[in-house]
């Protein structure tokens, strides 16, 4: 299997388990369990940014820098929708 498939499948999936632990310490009975949930949560989302470095260093994930001008124009376009 390619590295790029191995590497975009484990980042999806340790996003994916990052959002369930989210919910998991957003709807907790007890401080205990929102704890455990919180303490997991953290530990997932280092491996996140340990797995997007690697992508990252290996050239496997590109980032496109965004002009300020598009962010602008796209800031101005959703702003009026909230007035």
């Amino acid at each position: 299997m390619e590295d790029k498939v191995i590497m975009n499948t484990a980042l999806t999936l340790t996003k994916n388990a990052c959002e369930i632990l989210m919910h998991g310490a957003i709807e907790s009975s007890t401080p205990k369990i929102k704890t455990t949930f919180t303490d997991a949560l953290d530990k997932f989302l280092t491996t996140q940014g340990d797995i997007f470095k690697e992508m990252e260093t290996a050239g496997l994930y590109n980032i496109e820098n965004v002009p300020e001008s598009k962010i602008s124009k796209t800031n101005s376009k959703y702003e009026s929708t909230l007035k």
